[in-house]
Protein backbone atom coordinates (compact mmCIF):
# COMPACT_ATOMS: atom_id res chain seq x y z
CA UNK A 1 0.00 0.00 0.00
CA UNK A 2 2.83 2.09 0.53
CA UNK A 3 4.71 1.78 -2.63
CA UNK A 4 1.11 3.35 -4.37
CA UNK A 5 0.38 6.04 -2.15
CA UNK A 6 4.10 7.29 -2.80
CA UNK A 7 3.85 7.89 -6.16
CA UNK A 8 0.17 9.24 -5.56
CA UNK A 9 1.63 11.68 -3.57
CA UNK A 10 4.48 12.56 -6.04
CA UNK A 11 1.82 12.82 -9.04
CA UNK A 12 -0.35 15.35 -6.99
CA UNK A 13 2.46 17.30 -6.16
CA UNK A 14 3.77 17.63 -9.61
CA UNK A 15 0.32 18.54 -10.84
CA UNK A 16 0.07 21.59 -8.25
CA UNK A 17 3.50 22.79 -9.23
CA UNK A 18 2.83 22.39 -12.93
CA UNK A 19 -0.61 24.32 -12.41
CA UNK A 20 0.80 27.11 -10.30
CA UNK A 21 3.56 27.24 -12.71
CA UNK A 22 1.02 27.40 -15.62
CA UNK A 23 -0.83 30.44 -14.10
CA UNK A 24 1.99 32.14 -13.41
CA UNK A 25 3.09 32.32 -16.91
CA UNK A 26 -0.39 32.85 -18.21
CA UNK A 27 -1.15 36.06 -16.32
CA UNK A 28 2.97 37.27 -16.68
CA UNK A 29 1.73 36.84 -20.46
CA UNK A 30 -1.00 38.63 -20.54
CA UNK A 31 0.07 41.62 -17.44
CA UNK A 32 2.53 42.29 -20.64
CA UNK A 33 -0.04 42.28 -23.51
CA UNK A 34 -2.06 44.80 -21.81
CA UNK A 35 0.69 46.78 -20.26
CA UNK A 36 0.02 46.35 -16.93
CA UNK A 37 3.69 47.90 -15.82
CA UNK A 38 2.16 51.02 -17.52
CA UNK A 39 -1.17 50.89 -15.98
CA UNK A 40 0.61 50.57 -12.57
CA UNK A 41 2.38 54.09 -13.17
CA UNK A 42 -1.04 56.19 -13.48
CA UNK A 43 -2.98 57.41 -10.51
CA UNK A 44 -6.37 57.95 -12.07
CA UNK A 45 -8.41 57.07 -15.79
CA UNK A 46 -11.53 58.15 -16.77
CA UNK A 47 -13.54 56.61 -20.00
CA UNK A 48 -16.14 57.91 -21.88
CA UNK A 49 -18.81 56.01 -23.93
CA UNK A 50 -22.51 54.48 -24.87
CA UNK A 51 -24.30 51.93 -23.11
CA UNK A 52 -26.88 50.17 -25.78
CA UNK A 53 -29.79 48.76 -24.80
CA UNK A 54 -32.46 47.37 -26.98
CA UNK A 55 -33.20 50.64 -29.30
CA UNK A 56 -31.63 53.09 -26.52
CA UNK A 57 -28.36 54.52 -26.58
CA UNK A 58 -27.63 55.63 -22.66
CA UNK A 59 -24.24 58.04 -22.88
CA UNK A 60 -21.80 57.38 -19.64
CA UNK A 61 -18.65 58.79 -18.07
CA UNK A 62 -16.92 56.44 -15.62
CA UNK A 63 -14.30 57.93 -13.16
CA UNK A 64 -11.65 55.74 -11.39
CA UNK A 65 -8.77 56.31 -8.97
CA UNK A 66 -6.31 54.49 -6.66
CA UNK A 67 -6.59 52.29 -4.94
CA UNK A 68 -10.64 51.95 -5.02
CA UNK A 69 -12.60 54.46 -5.99
CA UNK A 70 -15.00 54.70 -8.63
CA UNK A 71 -18.02 55.98 -10.15
CA UNK A 72 -20.25 55.91 -13.03
CA UNK A 73 -22.77 58.56 -14.71
CA UNK A 74 -25.22 57.66 -17.23
CA UNK A 75 -28.02 60.60 -18.83
CA UNK A 76 -31.29 58.88 -19.74
CA UNK A 77 -34.54 60.81 -20.47
CA UNK A 78 -32.97 63.44 -19.49
CA UNK A 79 -32.46 61.77 -15.60
CA UNK A 80 -28.88 61.45 -14.09
CA UNK A 81 -28.23 58.00 -12.92
CA UNK A 82 -24.93 57.23 -10.51
CA UNK A 83 -23.19 54.68 -9.31
CA UNK A 84 -19.90 55.65 -7.02
CA UNK A 85 -18.00 53.78 -4.48
CA UNK A 86 -15.39 55.65 -2.20
CA UNK A 87 -13.18 52.86 -1.10
CA UNK A 88 -15.41 51.74 1.32
CA UNK A 89 -18.81 53.09 0.91
CA UNK A 90 -21.48 52.64 -1.71
CA UNK A 91 -24.31 55.12 -2.97
CA UNK A 92 -26.41 55.25 -6.02
CA UNK A 93 -28.69 57.67 -7.55
CA UNK A 94 -31.28 56.12 -9.89
CA UNK A 95 -34.79 58.08 -10.71
CA UNK A 96 -36.11 54.80 -12.36
CA UNK A 97 -36.43 53.47 -8.69
CA UNK A 98 -37.99 56.16 -7.59
CA UNK A 99 -36.05 59.28 -6.11
CA UNK A 100 -32.88 61.50 -7.06
CA UNK A 101 -31.75 61.63 -3.84
CA UNK A 102 -28.66 59.69 -3.29
CA UNK A 103 -28.83 57.07 -1.38
CA UNK A 104 -26.24 54.04 0.44
CA UNK A 105 -25.64 50.91 -1.00
CA UNK A 106 -26.30 47.64 0.44
CA UNK A 107 -23.12 45.27 2.27
CA UNK A 108 -23.98 42.70 -1.15
CA UNK A 109 -24.21 45.77 -3.54
CA UNK A 110 -20.67 46.98 -1.82
CA UNK A 111 -18.78 43.54 -2.92
CA UNK A 112 -20.21 44.00 -6.56
CA UNK A 113 -18.97 47.09 -6.56
CA UNK A 114 -15.52 46.03 -5.64
CA UNK A 115 -14.82 44.31 -8.69
CA UNK A 116 -16.01 47.48 -10.70
CA UNK A 117 -13.75 50.01 -8.47
CA UNK A 118 -10.59 47.22 -8.60
CA UNK A 119 -8.01 49.70 -10.35
CA UNK A 120 -6.02 47.13 -11.33
CA UNK A 121 -7.88 44.47 -12.44
CA UNK A 122 -9.03 41.22 -10.46
CA UNK A 123 -5.83 39.19 -11.43
CA UNK A 124 -3.27 41.52 -10.26
CA UNK A 125 -2.12 40.44 -6.75
CA UNK A 126 -5.28 38.43 -6.39
CA UNK A 127 -4.04 36.06 -3.70
CA UNK A 128 -3.44 39.41 -1.47
CA UNK A 129 -6.95 40.19 -2.34
CA UNK A 130 -8.18 36.57 -0.61
CA UNK A 131 -9.16 35.30 -4.00
CA UNK A 132 -8.06 31.81 -5.31
CA UNK A 133 -7.29 31.37 -9.11
CA UNK A 134 -7.32 27.92 -10.95
CA UNK A 135 -6.31 26.68 -14.45
CA UNK A 136 -8.89 24.10 -16.02
CA UNK A 137 -7.60 23.45 -19.37
CA UNK A 138 -8.31 25.02 -22.97
CA UNK A 139 -11.19 25.38 -24.69
CA UNK A 140 -12.30 26.78 -27.89
CA UNK A 141 -14.24 29.86 -28.38
CA UNK A 142 -14.96 30.72 -32.49
CA UNK A 143 -11.95 28.34 -33.50
CA UNK A 144 -9.44 30.53 -31.16
CA UNK A 145 -7.86 28.47 -28.36
CA UNK A 146 -8.26 30.15 -25.36
CA UNK A 147 -6.80 29.16 -21.67
CA UNK A 148 -9.53 29.41 -18.86
CA UNK A 149 -9.49 30.30 -15.60
CA UNK A 150 -11.18 30.15 -12.69
CA UNK A 151 -11.13 32.64 -9.95
CA UNK A 152 -12.84 32.38 -7.07
CA UNK A 153 -14.01 34.89 -4.22
CA UNK A 154 -14.06 34.62 -0.26
CA UNK A 155 -18.03 35.02 -0.79
CA UNK A 156 -18.74 32.48 -3.41
CA UNK A 157 -18.55 34.19 -6.60
CA UNK A 158 -16.50 32.67 -9.55
CA UNK A 159 -15.14 34.09 -12.32
CA UNK A 160 -13.81 32.45 -14.82
CA UNK A 161 -11.84 34.07 -18.03
CA UNK A 162 -11.06 32.64 -21.25
CA UNK A 163 -7.65 34.15 -22.44
CA UNK A 164 -6.74 34.03 -25.98
CA UNK A 165 -3.34 31.49 -25.99
CA UNK A 166 -1.71 32.96 -29.06
CA UNK A 167 -2.24 36.96 -28.22
CA UNK A 168 -3.51 37.01 -24.16
CA UNK A 169 -6.00 39.07 -23.93
CA UNK A 170 -9.06 38.27 -22.26
CA UNK A 171 -11.92 37.16 -24.64
CA UNK A 172 -15.08 35.67 -22.62
CA UNK A 173 -15.75 35.56 -19.02
CA UNK A 174 -18.61 34.14 -17.60
CA UNK A 175 -19.86 35.24 -13.54
CA UNK A 176 -21.40 33.37 -11.68
CA UNK A 177 -22.73 35.60 -8.79
CA UNK A 178 -25.16 35.36 -5.59
CA UNK A 179 -27.63 38.35 -6.56
CA UNK A 180 -29.90 38.99 -3.65
CA UNK A 181 -29.95 35.25 -2.60
CA UNK A 182 -30.25 34.38 -6.27
CA UNK A 183 -28.25 32.69 -8.27
CA UNK A 184 -27.12 34.79 -11.59
CA UNK A 185 -25.04 34.11 -14.13
CA UNK A 186 -23.70 36.21 -16.78
CA UNK A 187 -21.23 36.33 -19.92
CA UNK A 188 -19.06 39.32 -20.91
CA UNK A 189 -17.77 39.37 -24.47
CA UNK A 190 -14.65 41.54 -25.04
CA UNK A 191 -13.35 43.21 -28.11
CA UNK A 192 -11.75 45.71 -30.19
CA UNK A 193 -8.99 46.24 -28.07
CA UNK A 194 -7.30 49.27 -28.75
CA UNK A 195 -4.08 51.02 -27.01
CA UNK A 196 -4.07 54.18 -24.89
CA UNK A 197 -0.90 55.73 -23.62
CA UNK A 198 0.81 52.16 -23.76
CA UNK A 199 -2.20 50.34 -22.37
CA UNK A 200 -4.23 47.99 -23.90
CA UNK A 201 -8.40 48.22 -23.53
CA UNK A 202 -11.55 46.44 -25.27
CA UNK A 203 -13.83 49.30 -26.73
CA UNK A 204 -16.61 47.27 -26.81
CA UNK A 205 -17.99 44.78 -23.80
CA UNK A 206 -21.22 43.04 -24.80
CA UNK A 207 -23.37 41.51 -21.67
CA UNK A 208 -25.35 38.47 -22.18
CA UNK A 209 -27.57 36.23 -20.32
CA UNK A 210 -28.91 32.62 -21.45
CA UNK A 211 -27.42 33.76 -24.56
CA UNK A 212 -28.99 36.98 -25.01
CA UNK A 213 -27.40 40.47 -25.34
CA UNK A 214 -28.97 42.23 -22.34
CA UNK A 215 -26.18 45.21 -22.82
CA UNK A 216 -23.17 46.80 -24.94
CA UNK A 217 -20.91 49.14 -23.83
CA UNK A 218 -18.97 50.97 -26.29
CA UNK A 219 -16.11 52.99 -25.41
CA UNK A 220 -14.95 56.33 -27.22
CA UNK A 221 -12.17 57.10 -24.69
CA UNK A 222 -9.91 56.27 -22.40
CA UNK A 223 -7.68 59.22 -20.36
CA UNK A 224 -5.35 58.78 -18.00
CA UNK A 225 -3.64 60.79 -14.88
CA UNK A 226 -6.80 63.29 -15.53
CA UNK A 227 -7.39 65.17 -12.12
CA UNK A 228 -10.65 63.85 -10.12
CA UNK A 229 -11.08 65.01 -6.63
CA UNK A 230 -11.58 62.41 -3.82
CA UNK A 231 -15.17 64.57 -3.30
CA UNK A 232 -16.42 63.21 -7.29
CA UNK A 233 -16.58 59.58 -5.02
CA UNK A 234 -18.55 61.06 -1.57
CA UNK A 235 -22.00 60.61 -1.24
CA UNK A 236 -23.73 64.37 -1.33
CA UNK A 237 -25.50 65.19 2.05
CA UNK A 238 -29.65 65.18 1.59
CA UNK A 239 -31.10 68.35 2.43
CA UNK A 240 -34.45 67.86 3.51
CA UNK A 241 -37.50 70.32 2.32
CA UNK A 242 -37.92 73.37 4.52
CA UNK A 243 -41.50 71.93 5.43
CA UNK A 244 -39.60 68.92 6.59
CA UNK A 245 -37.02 70.46 8.64
CA UNK A 246 -40.08 72.86 10.05
CA UNK A 247 -42.02 69.41 11.37
CA UNK A 248 -39.14 68.16 12.69
CA UNK A 249 -38.34 71.43 14.55
CA UNK A 250 -41.81 71.28 15.88
CA UNK A 251 -41.87 67.52 16.72
CA UNK A 252 -37.83 68.39 18.80
CA UNK A 253 -38.94 71.57 20.66
CA UNK A 254 -38.46 71.28 24.18
CA UNK A 255 -41.43 71.30 26.26
CA UNK A 256 -41.30 74.40 28.90
CA UNK A 257 -41.39 72.37 32.26
CA UNK A 258 -43.95 75.04 33.62
CA UNK A 259 -46.15 74.29 30.89
CA UNK A 260 -45.68 70.02 31.55
CA UNK A 261 -46.95 70.60 35.49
Amino acid sequence: MKKLIIPILFSLLFFTQVNAQTIDEILANYFETIGQEKLLETKTFSTKGKIIQGQFEIPFTSSHKRPMKFRSDATFQGMEIVSAFDGEKGWSINPFAGGTDPVPMTAEQIDKMKIQADYDGIFYNYEEKGYTVEFTGTEDIDDIETYVIKLSRPNGDVITSYIDSENYVILKTISKLMVQGVDTEAETVFSNYKFTDGILNPFSIETKVNGNTVMQMVFEEFTYNVDVPDSLFEMPEVTAPADSLSETQDVTTPVDSTDSE
